[in-house]
């Protein structure tokens, strides 16, 4: 007889993917819909969904790391590291992020414009630094971090996570104030002083050039911290069923909301007074901390919601199980990735009203939503075509 404790089944971590997901395709098609003259600020339900929509990046880098780190930590610990399946899995994953990141910003539309018409080319918008080379920089320092923890093997996994999290974004503080001081000179009339100075732009863009938006500095943090969450949740497996684990997570979310900018004025008058360094910038971060502790409370009600209810809907879960496909095809029909041309600009570039903005990103869940559910057979047919035209090859030689 097997005496063996089964695990409970976390259900919570899909689930909170599956609402990462469809709030990003709901922020990407509604935000590209929408027309400008809708966004006012002044207007409540305007400016309570951009509120949301800023959510989403940093619920979507945390979820990664999150359920990156639970299944990492699963297997034995006498496992060597390189070894370990989940190691070099992760290690493939890395490689297929960046590929796909990279991929996906081709535009062979604009190729074939610069050949037709005799144009130099220009690669600059190729070399940009986006939500998947972020995500993969994110999961490349778990891998690290994992790593040296098995050559010190003194302490908790997650403490390492978290002192690498807030390296980070201590060195985010201080680039954030490069780069605003960068933005006064731009201001004046001086040219952009991307960081670091004289490297290519492929690496300015990692940390501070044209192409930016999700630099490491920014957002890798939030795979770090992701981390920290699932090594918490493998740690302490046994009580996710219990309310107060997840509550204990709301109440730090939380108190990260709203003492988190006095607490970081307080440091930076500490060190300043200490006379560490001239000037410190460590309040810069709150708006960090602060949606990382709006991501608390929504995984800590999740983990009571699972352990009162246990949420298991199984075709909802499989949105948040199939991220990786959704974020690509959604780039590739939105966006145009790839290929050059998509629904921006072609059917819609922020001039729809907000019923019609509404509308779009409806029918991209549910085309999305759909898609999710015949994934295995769309995947299976793929690869019996493959198989067959392998089966032909010889045939068709003579």
């Amino acid at each position: 007889m097997n005496n063996k404790q089964k695990k409970p089944r976390l259900y919570f971590i899909d689930f909170a993917r599956s609402i990462a997901i469809i709030m990003m395709l709901e922020g990407h098609f509604t935000g590209a819909a929408l027309a400008d003259e809708f966004r006012d600020n002044s207007n409540w339900l305007y400016s309570f969904w951009h509120n949301l929509h800023g959510l989403t990046s940093p619920l979507f880098f945390t979820t990664s790391g999150l359920i990156f780190v639970y299944l990492l930590t699963g297997a034995s610990t006498d496992i060597a590291y390189f070894k370990n399946d989940r190691v070099r899995k992760g290690y493939k994953r890395v490689l297929q992020l960046l590929f796909w990141g990279y991929i996906i910003q081709l535009s062979f539309l604009s190729l074939g414009k610069d050949i037709y018409y005799g144009s130099s080319w220009h690669l600059d918008w190729f070399y940009a630094f986006h939500v998947l080379q972020s995500i993969g920089a994110g999961i490349f320092l778990l891998l690290m971090l994992f790593g040296l923890k098995k050559i010190i093997n003194l302490g908790a996994m997650h403490w390492y996570y978290l002192f690498g999290a807030l390296s980070i974004l201590v060195a985010y503080a201080f680039l954030k104030d490069y780069i605003q001081n960068d933005n006064i000179q731009i201001l004046n009339g001086k040219n952009p002083s991307y960081w670091p100075r004289g490297f290519p732009k492929v690496i300015q863009n990692m940390f501070y050039g044209p192409f930016s938006d999700f630099g490491i500095l920014r957002y890798s943090s939030y795979v770090l911290l992701g981390g920290v969450i699932g090594s918490l949740v493998r740690t302490y497996e046994k009580y996710s069923k219990k309310i107060w684990f997840g509550l204990s997570f709301m109440v730090l979310g939380l108190c990260l909301n709203l003492f988190i900018q006095p607490i970081l004025h307080f440091l930076d008058n500490l060190i300043e007074s200490s006379r560490i360094i001239g000037h410190s910038v460590l309040e810069l971060d709150a708006t960090h901390f602060v949606r990382f502790g709006q991501v608390l409370l929504i995984l800590g009600l999740l983990m009571i919601l699972d352990s009162r209810m246990n949420i298991n809907f199984p075709r909802f879960l499989k949105m948040g199980q199939n991220t990786f496909p959704i974020y690509i095809i959604h780039v590739i029909i939105l966006y145009g990735g790839i290929f050059g041309f998509g629904l921006v600009p072609f059917a819609f570039n922020r001039s729809l009203d907000p019923y019609s903005s509404i509308a779009i990103s409806a029918l991209a869940i549910l085309f999305f939503f759909i898609m999710t559910q015949y994934i295995e057979p769309l995947e299976s047919f793929y690869n019996r075509i493959l198989i067959a035209l392998k089966l032909r090859r010889p045939s068709t030689i003579s």
